[in-house]
């Protein structure tokens, strides 16, 4: 066990020390820190086994000893995206039912009765293209936390007392969905950028989120939860032997094969590049600038990686930190870089600033883009970008769960089986030339969506001082309804309102999906 073994080398180290005579003197530490040497850290990328039950369930298991712990994760082909236009919110409101809805064995209560009781935790959830879960629960119990777990992925019993609750929750998060200006800001740029219409931007409403009947949560859940549509990785304190034999038991005679997914609509270029307004009565802005992004497989991946670093995503570190923040005093806070996805991401900047700087930090943030653009990163920046990200890199797999969930991820996404291992290697390799090239071929600062969420009247400037035009409205229906969209231009800080222009305040949209790992 690591636990013992460091135990060992500590106690050894002191009766070392203890044993030094006493006019020994001992090494002189370095003068300068950077002239500290250490040997090269080494992380091991283990295989697990893995195994296909009768039923067609591909399992993957790592056993791991140093806690009486085991933890089972699984991915399934599915998401959000796949929801019908008329209701929106169905697969997110349908994992948190399964969860918390009882099975065909047990009630709601009885099942949150006996997982406090082992203890056991049970997560499942719903992302744009992939549905998740987890469950953590000492070894000695797991067979029975198993038991649950499998209770709710077969059989649900979706409980519509415990749906109301949900749906209450749900609807609650929407009709407060405009309250944050940062969320109004990244929720309405995905929306611009991917459009109004595409899946990857969809929003649930009151009105498709009250459509859905329990009805619904059954079919979902007997389209998507079937042994052949998902992927179990189990790892802890286990001998694999037996947990296949528990696995076999538990979830062997389930049925179903894969599921064949519809077709969706690629993310196409919208036409939106310009100044978008939404009106609030604030004394900061939220200020979104971008376009789209990148496929997760893109052949410039790594140089991008270095790129974000540079740019804005290294922290104090980055090209937009200091010069927007830093030196200029511009921001609260300013960050960002080219994203990927499963069809496109987001080449997305956020910036907070104070309402009168609000104009001069949209150009200082351009100006430092196209720059950047332009010039590319200096040789030093790759460098410590590249030191910087692969030292952090341990910290993604750290852990004997995590690296599993992280290896389910990249399973699930079709990514190559060396992906991990190969990944320090990869982006060792990139030059200045790669990153320079990457960040002239996905960056075009003249192409950008130019968002402000805040209030024009106390501006340091009009935003049609910007020189990209006049800024056209958005305005945010309350109870959460959809942000509606106008084609004529927004009134600057010294003009009057428009006629029948929506008053400033109105709002609401459901929060940002959950975290995932790189991509």
């Amino acid at each position: 066990m690591r636990s013992a073994t460091a135990l060992c080398v500590a106690a050894l180290a002191l009766s070392a020390a203890a044993s030094v005579a006493p006019g020994a003197a001992a090494a002189a530490p370095a003068a300068d820190p950077r002239e500290l040497k250490y040997p090269p850290l080494e992380i091991r990328f283990p295989a697990p086994q893995t195994k296909t039950l009768g039923n067609g369930l591909v399992v993957h298991l790592l056993p791991d000893r140093d806690l009486p712990i085991v933890d089972l994760a699984f991915f399934a082909r599915g998401g959000s995206i796949f929801d019908p236009d008329d209701r929106a919110g169905l697969a997110v409101l349908a994992l948190h039912a399964m969860r918390t809805g009882g099975t065909s064995a047990l009630t709601p209560d009885q099942v949150d009765e006996r997982l406090e009781t082992l203890p056991a935790d049970i997560d499942l959830g719903a992302d744009d293209d992939s549905l998740t879960g987890s469950l953590s629960c000492l070894k000695g119990r797991f067979p029975e936390a198993l038991a649950i777990f499998a209770g709710m992925l077969r059989s649900p019993r979706f409980d519509q007392e415990r749906l109301d609750a949900e749906r209450g929750r749900f609807l609650e998060q929407i009709r407060r969905r405009w309250d944050d200006p940062g969320t109004i800001s990244h929720i309405v740029f995905a929306r611009l950028v991917y459009g109004e219409d595409s899946p990857w931007a969809r929003l649930p409403t009151s009105e498709t989120v009250g459509r859905v009947g329990r009805d619904d949560l059954v079919a979902l859940h007997r389209r998507f939860f079937r042994p052949g549509n998902l992927r179990l990785a189990v790892s802890g304190d286990f001998e694999p032997k037996e947990m296949l034999r528990l696995l076999e038991k538990t979830l062997g005679d389930w049925r179903g094969a894969a599921v064949d997914l519809p077709d969706v609509p690629r993310i196409r270029e919208q036409a939106n590049a310009g100044v978008w307004l939404v009106e609030r009565p604030l004394t900061q802005s939220a200020i979104a600038l971008g376009h789209l992004g990148v496929n997760r497989f893109d052949a410039d991946k790594f140089p991008l990686s270095v790129v974000n670093e540079v740019l804005g995503e290294g922290g104090f570190t980055s090209r937009l930190m200091k010069e927007v923040r830093s030196t200029r005093g511009l921001a609260y806070s300013v960050s960002g870089g080219v994203g990927s996805d499963s069809d496109r991401g987001l080449f997305e900047i956020r910036c907070r600033t104070r309402a009168d700087a609000t104009s001069t930090a949209i150009e200082a943030i351009r100006d430092v883009v196209r720059r950047f653009r332009d010039e590319g990163p200096t040789e030093e920046e790759v460098r410590k970008a590249k030191d910087g990200q692969t030292n952090s890199f341990v910290f993604t797999v750290d852990g004997t769960p995590a690296y599993m969930t992280q290896a389910l991820y990249y399973e699930h996404y079709g990514y190559p089986a060396n992906y991990l291992p190969s990944w320090r290697d990869r982006l060792a390799a990139v030059t200045r030339e790669h990153a320079a090239r990457a960040a002239r071929a996905h960056i075009k600062p003249e192409s950008m969506v130019v968002l402000v969420v805040g209030n024009p009247d106390a501006f340091d400037r009009p935003l049609d001082a910007l020189g990209l035009g006049a800024p056209r409205r958005i305005t945010l229906p309350e109870g959460g309804g959809l942000p509606r969209l106008s084609a004529a231009a927004a009134p600057s800080s010294d003009a009057p309102p428009a006629s029948g222009a929506a008053p400033p305040g109105s709002g609401g949209r459901r929060a940002a999906a959950p975290a995932a790992p790189p991509s």
